[in-house]
């Protein structure tokens, strides 16, 4: 008999296989993604069996927790769960930067009296007669 093809349902966010523990990265995900009455109404549900039923089917201690000792077994939870980490958000760049700033309101307001004060140092006020004899004199 040629083997069990594994689902993808199976297959955990390290590329491993999830079949040896009770649940998948996608179950554990929908978990995290709830709130309040509802988390606590599907971790209840059959399907989980509570907090107590997670724990047998992660085949964590309820008390120990995860055995640090047996490599062994760290290494097939990260091949199957993958690394507990969140990957770090990418740099903006310094234009990016720049755009966004450009959304602050009194950024906007700075920058039209900026603006407006360079276009009054250019501005001369036109002379009168008597005024123009006074300055060549000076």
């Amino acid at each position: 008999m040629p083997p069990k093809k594994k689902s993808s349902s199976e297959k955990g966010a390290g590329g491993g296989d999830t079949s040896m523990f009770g649940l998948t990265v996608n179950q554990l995900k929908s978990l995290m993604e709830l709130r309040g009455k509802d988390l606590l109404e599907k971790l209840n549900s059959s399907e989980y069996n509570g907090i107590k039923g997670i724990l047998e089917k992660l085949k964590v201690d309820e008390n120990k927790g995860l055995d640090s000792n047996n490599q062994q077994d760290l290494e097939q939870r990260r091949a199957a769960y993958g690394r507990n980490e969140i990957p770090p958000k990418p740099m903006k760049s310094f234009l990016r930067l720049c755009w966004d700033a450009l959304h602050d309101m009194l950024l906007v307001i700075l920058l039209v009296c900026a603006v407006f004060s360079i276009g009054l140092s250019f501005y001369k006020p036109p002379q009168q007669a008597g005024e123009h004899e006074e300055d060549e004199r000076k």
